[in-house]
């Protein structure tokens, strides 16, 4: 009997149904479109947020001692100190592997340009860092270098100029700006600079970007003290990529090194991180609330319309638990019809956001295929609780005699 009487219901009065089912689908296929965005949000923009620069850098143990005097901290006192090269290729078997994006080794030491001593860095310059400014073009080949902003100026240097370093002769590709050291400096390939150093397959640094996730007060916790952190916490610490997390597993992975966030990089890349996520999950639950409240209004509106009929049931001998559990069954149907067709329209727009706003291919993201009927039966039980609810406490024999 209740088998005929559900039938019977979603076969009487089908535009209403229909209206409803589309309610949910319109209102879930968004919040599924914005979690979808929400999930890939993250990687993404850690990608993009690179030209804030490299956000771990890797150093000998000995550099990264800092000297302090009166407050200020100067420069190592100890004598420089170096990596090899060749110790980099441990972090593509770390367990972070694939969270690190770039690794760009650097060499830093002392040359003479027009009889001035300034820096010499050698950098690998296949690698444009996108956050650096030129004023020329890119070098193209070993013979090309870059000159500092402060250094072109003081040296009265420019773009394709020929300068001597050494016993070599280089062109001057460009002037570059980068608010850093780098501005003080003349930047050669790096083969080229360990060679005119003397110091083949050795690195001062290596500047890592990597994919992580903004610190907590987790991550806060373990860097005022490690100790703190109970056995849990620490094995959440570090299946985590936080920033600090990433740094000791690459410290752990090459001998004789340190490995530092750079924390002003690290916390750029984590406020905006986290503002944008926290954007997408608002709009995700303000599309839900409207979703839930259109779809209050036509299960409202179509209750209303049956009040005759539920009086009359109740007059004779329906109980109004099997009222409610036929209405509330029919709107389950209608919310994971609705929400099944949900999940292939939002993810669907959720790809096409990320590739709009990216200019990449979306994840997959299988969990959203589950979620989305959920979200379609909780929005259609919550939108048709209220107006059943009403249409149960009505007086039956007011409705019956037209009241």
């Amino acid at each position: 009997m209740f088998s005929r009487l559900l039938i019977e219901s979603l076969r009487r009065r089908g535009s209403r149904k229909l209206l409803a089912a589309v309610s949910v689908w319109i209102g879930v296929t968004l919040v599924v479109a914005l979690l979808a965005l929400s999930l890939d949000v993250g990687d993404k923009m850690n990608r993009e947020l690179r030209s804030f620069g490299a956000n771990i850098k890797l150093e000998p143990a000995s550099a990264a001692i800092p000297v302090r005097v009166g407050g200020h901290e100067l420069a190592s006192a100890v004598q420089p100190a170096f990596l090899q090269e060749t110790q980099l290729v441990v972090l593509k078997s770390i367990f972070w592997a694939n969270n690190i994006l770039d690794v760009s080794p650097r060499l830093w030491t002392k040359t003479k340009v027009q009889g001035r001593d300034c820096p010499l860095l050698g950098v690998q310059l296949e690698k444009r860092p996108a956050h650096w400014q030129l004023t020329g073009e890119w070098p193209s080949n070993a013979n090309e270098c870059l000159v500092g902003a402060d250094l072109a100026r003081e040296l009265h240097l420019a773009g394709g100029q020929s300068v001597r370093v050494g016993n070599f002769t280089f062109r001057i590709g460009s002037v570059v700006a980068t608010d850093g050291q780098e501005d003080a400096a003349l930047i050669a390939p790096l083969a080229t600079a360990q060679r005119i150093a003397g110091l083949e397959g050795k690195i001062s640094e290596a500047e890592i970007s990597a994919l992580t996730t903004p610190e907590n007060k987790l991550a806060e916790k373990y860097r005022l003290d490690p100790k703190a952190l109970t056995s849990a916490e620490y094995e959440r610490w570090f299946c985590t990529p936080y920033p600090g997390s990433v740094a000791a597993d690459i410290q752990k992975a090459v001998p004789g090194s340190a490995a530092r966030v750079v924390r002003r990089v690290s916390e750029s890349q984590g406020v905006v991180l986290t503002r944008i996520q926290g954007l997408v999950l608002l709009l995700g639950l303000l599309a839900l609330l409207a979703c839930t409240l259109s779809t209050m209004g036509v299960l409202t509106s179509a209750v209303l319309e049956r009040r005759t009929e539920v009086a009359l049931m109740r007059a004779i001998g329906a109980h109004g638990e099997n009222i409610l559990r036929l209405f509330l069954t029919e709107a389950s149907l209608l919310g994971l019809a609705g929400g099944t067709v949900a999940a292939a329209t939002g993810s669907w727009l959720g790809a096409w956001l990320v590739h709009a706003v990216f200019g990449s291919q979306a994840e997959t993201h299988a969990a959203l295929w589950l979620l989305s009927p959920m979200l379609g039966l909780l929005t259609a039980l919550a939108g048709s609780a209220l107006p059943v609810a009403h249409t149960l406490n009505q007086n039956t024999a007011e409705v019956l005699h037209g009241n």
